[in-house]
């Protein structure tokens, strides 16, 4: 039986659709549907901090750089990635950090700060908070809230995202954070996933109601009846459903190899989600032996809205897992 609760947030938080203007220029994706997805090497990057205050026992700075992501799809209001420092005060350099990756609509920095952040900080835990490509500060023109206009801009968020982590993750072993954990709840944790296995150095992952691939999501859990299926339709020749399925199967994550430290990812699913199937939950643990995977109660939202204990249990546990 699926969440009550999911469908009611669904009904209240889509009241447009996605990919309203199609399937855009479906070029990057196709070509990893034949070659494979390869991110290329971890570019560099320098951050430019643009404020700082201490308050409630930390240290916070906002800071931006220029995306690593040459992907041609990426709007210009995207091309500059925004980042949060949420840090103990007084931490040494060496303090763990954790990574934390957006979930579907989480827009600017507050919710992963509250929720995750702080009582991390609490536990002498720094965190690096990444806004997504096309949210926030970074939404482009003519995007109403999360409700991408193309399919194409899904992958190309994808990417962008995946490659700014993987750069991120490599400044902060610089600064001397080896201990390192990516963290992410639902289009999050499968970004987070993707980043613990491309990174250049072993780090943790905690997938946190977390799918396999972005087909599951579309075309099998609730968010499949918030699509532009009318206009994907008047598209292309066949099923649109059946093409949104093959086209996304180039996110399915079995395509990557498994990550160098399986025994630091804790996983969690939610028995009665009704936007990812818990089937693909099972998939993604079943690609990685020796992962962890924990079940909780209730459906996607709710585990979020109540068992953030249990998430913050999964990243501190993935943390204290991995060795540098």
């Amino acid at each position: 039986m699926t969440s009550l609760l999911d469908r009611a947030y669904a009904a209240y938080s889509n009241r447009r659709l996605f990919f309203r203007d199609g399937w855009g220029d479906l070029s990057s994706i196709e070509a990893a549907q034949t070659k494979g997805y390869n991110p290329g090497p971890v570019r560099d990057i320098e951050i430019t901090w643009t404020s700082e205050e201490s308050r409630d026992g930390l240290f916070i700075r906002r800071g931006e750089f220029p995306s690593p992501c040459d992907e041609p799809g990426l709007p210009g209001e995207s091309r500059t990635a925004h980042v949060e420092w949420v840090m103990p005060k007084g931490a040494a350099r060496d303090v763990p950090v954790c990574l934390h990756l957006a979930a579907t609509g989480d827009e600017g920095f507050s919710r992963r700060r509250e929720a995750f952040a702080k009582p991390l900080a609490r536990a002498g835990v720094g965190s690096m908070i990444l806004e997504n490509p096309f949210y926030g500060m970074r939404r482009p023109a003519g995007q109403h809230s999360k409700m991408l206009r193309r399919v194409s801009d899904l992958w190309v968020m994808g990417v962008a995202t995946i490659q700014e982590a993987r750069s991120l993750c490599r400044r902060l072993r610089e600064e001397g954070h080896e201990r390192q954990v990516i963290c992410g709840v639902s289009m999050g944790g499968h970004m987070a996933a993707k980043v613990g296995v491309l990174t250049d150095h072993p780090v943790g992952v905690a997938a946190l109601v977390t799918p396999h691939s972005a087909a599951a999501v579309f075309t099998e859990g609730l968010l499949k009846n918030y699509c532009a299926w009318q206009t994907l339709a008047g598209e292309g020749d066949g099923c649109p459903r059946k093409r949104m399925g093959a086209l996304l199967d180039a996110t399915d994550i079995r395509h990557l190899p498994a990550p160098a430290r399986p025994g630091a990812v804790v996983l969690i699913g939610a028995k009665n989600d009704a936007y990812i199937p818990p089937d693909s939950v099972r998939l993604l643990h079943r690609h990685w032996p020796g992962s962890t995977l924990r079940w909780i109660d209730g459906g996607h939202v709710g585990a979020f809205l109540f068992y953030r204990q249990e998430f913050l249990k999964a990243i501190l546990e993935a943390l204290w897992n991995i060795r540098p």
